[in-house]
């Protein structure tokens, strides 16, 4: 059960997926950017968000120091409706520095975040540590296989280490 409940809080980062119109959130709906500079670099098919980077959708928040969007190639025939959208599906998106993925049922910190739409993986590393309600997993890399549902956190050169608090858990139906 308590294994059950962290990756339960692990699988809420999968919310953090981007697909192709590059949700932050199950909620869609507008997608707000604020960083100190954002390139556009069409030829290498990606987005540098740079410096105090905030991205918030709904209730979901991503924060970073610094956030790359790379995009799959466009066809060429293909139109352009927005700014960010004429560059086609997003391929990965890395968060880097002070990484912090916010939702009102989970918070989750690292020091890298990556999503890869090839395989759906979502993959945090350095200090990592999920929050949900009060149980704690920390360790060094969380790996989450958004589409099976799949949650993987290792230690490292150290341990994982978790906090259940049992009085946090809903009660469970028999």
């Amino acid at each position: 059960m308590a294994l059950r409940k962290a990756a339960a809080a692990a699988l809420g980062l999968a919310m953090m997926a981007l697909p192709a119109v590059a949700q932050i959130s199950s909620e869609g709906g507008p997608i707000y950017i604020n960083s100190a500079r954002t390139e556009s670099l069409e030829k290498e098919n990606k987005v540098l968000l740079i410096g105090n980077v905030d991205i918030q959708q709904g209730t979901a928040r991503l924060r970073a120091d610094n956030v790359t969007i790379r995009f799959l190639a466009k066809p060429a025939n293909a139109a352009s409706t927005s700014i960010v959208g004429g560059f086609g599906q997003v391929e990965n998106i890395v968060a880097e520095g002070n990484v912090y993925y916010v939702t009102p049922e989970l918070k989750a910190k690292g020091d890298l975040g990556v999503y890869e739409l090839a395989t759906d993986t979502i993959t945090m590393t350095g200090k990592v540590a999920l929050i949900r309600d009060r149980d704690v997993a920390e360790g060094q890399t969380l790996r989450m296989e958004v589409k099976n549902r799949r949650t993987t956190l290792e230690g490292g050169s150290g341990r994982t280490r978790m906090v259940i608090d049992p009085s946090s858990q809903p009660p469970q139906n028999q």
